[in-house]
């Protein structure tokens, strides 16, 4: 059944209009992806057993970074931290792994504080696919990446200050992680997922199990839909990329799209953004500032910028800008990470108003 749901989205995909296929930056790790799948022991997902997995976000491992040394000497130097020193104060002043996670959830603690916003200490994440980077604070598990999608979050939460009525739309999902952070915080809004097949089906599967598969309004249901009359209040939806036209006539209140829109070019980008205007009341936006790299084996054709992205979105107005940071550090490559987000001019009358405007849960 399983290989069944991802066979009929590979399918869907391949008869999808090209603008919706992979660009040069995803083309370089398709094959990679498809190939771990095959053999893939879910339970295993975020043990860092599958490293290709890590490029959309299962990474729940420890990485030691050691910017200016050769690969081999890098491996070598990890073995030595795993086995050797394990968790010594090793690092500048006399910190730890262990000091690093409690200023991480100390930090988003106070994040929450300042934002209003539901507290990291009410929630924690799911141990479903054997997270490595797995710890305990005050009785509940948390991961390093659960946390850094929690300041995200916030961030948001500052301007959209979520309800538990909303409608959100994320384009690259991914891991699903941070609709597990949203979903656990309020768990009455309404999601709609959308990314290529290989990552919306692992994200199905995720969050199957971290949310329970009850709230979850799967790919097999979904990949039929002409229409989102079907849609069910409370509950987390999949669908893959190519299907988002379906958001055309939809009035929804917060489109969330991190990291992703970077791996494009600007007229994709485009594409995707016509979709919602005049349809949503916020835009969330975490991108590389000047575009991501041109070379090399993964690669844009060419650069979406932070210029590019306010042409764009001409009818919003940028509500706050900064760099953009995770729990720990800021989150800086090839020229650094802005995170944004940008109010509708004019006033939007959200679905959720309308009773009609989908189908209720039974729960």
């Amino acid at each position: 059944m399983e290989k069944d749901r991802l066979t009929n989205l590979l399918q869907a995909y391949r008869n999808a209009s090209q603008e919706f296929h992979a660009t040069s930056y995803w083309a370089a790790y398709e094959e990679q992806i498809m190939e771990t799948i095959k053999s893939i022991d879910l339970n295993q997902l975020r043990s860092g057993k599958y490293p290709y997995l890590a490029t959309f976000g299962f990474n729940d491992v420890i990485y030691f970074y050691h910017p200016n040394l050769p690969f081999p000497r890098k491996v070598i130097l990890k073995l030595f931290h795993k086995y050797v020193l394990k968790n010594r104060r090793i690092l500048p002043y006399g910190i730890n792994v262990s000091d690093i996670r409690d200023l991480s959830y100390q930090h988003c603690n106070l994040l929450g504080k300042l934002s209003n916003a539901e507290p990291i200490s009410s929630i924690e994440v799911s141990t479903f696919g054997n997270p490595k980077d797995l710890f305990e604070v005050n009785g509940k598990k948390y991961t390093m990446p659960f946390l850094n999608y929690y300041a995200r979050y916030c961030f948001a939460n500052k301007h959209v200050a979520f309800k538990d009525k909303e409608i959100v739309v994320e384009l690259g999902s991914g891991s699903g992680y941070q609709i597990e952070v949203l979903k656990k915080l309020h768990p009455h809004i309404t999601v709609l997922c959308f990314d290529l097949p290989a990552q919306i089906y692992l994200c199905e599967s995720y969050l199957s199990q971290a949310l329970g598969k009850e709230n979850i309004v799967g790919t097999e249901e979904t990949l039929m839909w002409k229409n989102l009359s079907n849609l069910q209040k409370g509950r987390v939806h999949c669908f893959g990329n190519w299907q988002i036209p379906l958001i055309k006539e939809l009035k929804f209140d917060v489109f969330w799209n991190a990291a992703s829109f970077g791996e494009m070019e600007p007229n994709i980008v485009a594409n995707y953004l016509s979709y919602i205007e005049g349809n949503v009341q916020w835009i969330y936006l975490l991108q590389a500032r000047h575009g991501k790299e041109i070379s090399g084996k993964a690669h844009v054709a060419k650069q979406t910028t932070f210029d590019n992205y306010v042409s764009m979105l001409p009818d919003f107005n940028l509500w706050e800008e900064h760099d953009a940071w995770q729990a720990y550090k800021k989150l800086s490559e090839a020229g650094g990470y802005f995170e944004a987000i940008w109010k509708n001019k004019f006033d939007v009358k959200i679905g959720r108003e309308d009773k009609n405007s989908y189908k209720r849960s039974d729960r």
